[in-house]
């Protein structure tokens, strides 16, 4: 990956930095300033299928996974962040899983491979959320619940519209003050989100998302037409296939004819027509830039409308926005390029490989995030009760990172708290002590100013 570093001799403490998403994943393992990516094990490529498969002993995932999607597809999942809100669990081969499992196995693998190329264990996790996860969205949680599973006990979130923006870009930089129009057709889903360019951090401004209008869609639709096309082809398979769109021979046939569609979206990113053929014995399969955009232009339609719709509810007119940020595999698509400039007219923010401008920016953001802590607030009486001003108000309580009785030295770190936003914060000893009782137990919710305990000088 261009802009990433080769793992570096000296093992620092690192991190992983997930971009989890509704289709493909993908990581960097974060050490001091160097980055690298941690590449899918079978193909070596940047992103990793979200995918799951059920071999009767383990989870397969990634590639894997998709390998043998076609020899038991009902043992097969994909897509299984679409079900991380309701958390229901689905029938894989003959046992259950539940969606926050299923994300629990993929961020286990990631964070094996990434500890296999660190060379050294690592715990810690920055992981991306859509801006409509909110503070009491119950995905949230579950992601988090599912990262300390994987063995990354210290995770913090970041909303991936964020990370975007800080990603390595083609041309100038945004400055401090531009608002900022994120356009993230993903292959699961869409989202359309408002920023306000910081220098250390962009804040939300608004949000809205499309659930059911991703890469994954304009795929279906695709491969609709070409079964509706080439039924003189495919209805001896069809019939031979089964007689219930359960059945696994069903299952399969569509599994192929959605990856042959998914073959020819992704040549017409590069080419203005493609011919190819499904099976050997079939005539070639022709389509062009124009009859995608054409199929597509209705689901397009409607990320530009949400686009506008999420404007007038913020309140902020088109002139207003410096720039349309496109990132999410979808947005290779020509088609998109075009239609925003012509219902937007707006200038486009170009990034590096769409597709991973989240991870990159989450992995240039983090080191350059800075030392995020809040001094205690002392008072001189014998025994000093320590309160913090903590950004936001409140914050979850992580862990006490010095025990009762342990001195301590001024500036050093006495707790980690996750913020409201997913943010992680220190908070730090203003003066040398030695810490007497704790007044705040790990895993509860504290307020800014609040006595969480007791030092001595």
């Amino acid at each position: 990956m261009s802009g990433m570093s080769e793992p570096p001799r000296a093992r620092d403490a690192a991190a992983l930095v997930v971009d989890f998403g509704t289709t493909t994943s993908a990581a960097i393992v974060v050490a001091g300033e160097e980055a690298w990516p941690v590449p899918e094990p079978v193909t070596g490529a940047a992103s990793w299928p979200s995918a799951v498969f059920w071999d009767g002993q383990q989870l397969l995932v990634g590639t894997l996974a998709e390998q043998r999607k076609r020899s038991e597809p009902e043992s097969f999942a994909a897509e299984f962040k679409r079900g991380l809100a309701a958390d229901t669990s689905v029938v894989l081969g003959r046992r259950r899983f539940r969606p926050v499992e299923q994300v629990v196995a993929l961020l286990a693998a990631l964070r094996a491979e990434a500890e296999r190329t660190h060379g050294a264990p690592i715990g810690r996790a920055l992981i991306t959320v859509p801006a409509s996860y909110g503070p009491s969205d119950p995905r949230r949680a579950r992601m988090i619940a599912a990262a300390d599973a994987a063995g990354l006990d210290t995770v913090e979130l970041l909303p991936e519209p964020v990370a975007a923006a800080f990603a390595p870009a083609v041309g100038p930089s945004f400055v401090a003050g531009d608002i900022v129009l994120v356009y993230d057709l993903g292959g699961g889903s869409f989202d359309a989100t408002l920023l306000r360019i910081g220098e250390r951090w962009h804040d939300v401004l608004g949000y809205g998302a499309l659930d059911d209008c991703g890469g994954r869609e304009i795929e279906a639709l695709l491969a609709s037409r070409i079964q509706a096309e080439g039924q003189a082809w495919l209805a001896p398979l069809l019939s031979s296939a089964a007689t219930s769109p359960s059945d696994p021979a069903a299952l399969r046939l569509g599994m192929a004819v959605t990856d042959f569609a998914q073959r020819l979206k992704h040549q017409l990113s590069v080419a203005p027509a493609v011919e190819d053929f499904f099976l050997p014995n079939a005539p070639a399969y022709r389509l062009t830039r124009a009859d995608l955009g054409a199929l597509a232009a209705p689901l397009l339609g409607r990320t530009v409308t949400c686009c506008t719709e999420l404007l007038a509810r913020v309140g902020v007119s088109p002139h207003q926005v410096a720039a349309i940020l496109p990132v999410g595999g979808g947005v290779r698509m020509p088609a998109v390029g075009e239609l925003l400039q012509q219902a937007l007219r707006l200038p486009l923010h170009t990034v590096e490989e769409p597709e991973l401008a989240t991870v990159r920016g989450a992995a240039r953001w983090l080191p350059q995030s800075g030392p995020r802590r809040v001094p205690a607030a002392t008072s001189p009486e014998p025994s000093i009760p320590l309160s913090f001003a903590i950004p936001g108000g409140s914050a979850h309580l992580l862990r006490w990172l010095v025990a009762p009785g342990q001195a301590y030295v001024a500036g050093v770190p006495l707790a980690r708290v996750r913020l409201a936003s997913g943010a992680l914060w220190d908070l730090t000893a203003r003066m040398p002590g030695t810490l007497d009782r704790l007044l705040a137990a790990p895993g509860s919710e504290v307020t800014a100013h609040e006595w969480l305990a007791l030092a001595r000088p």
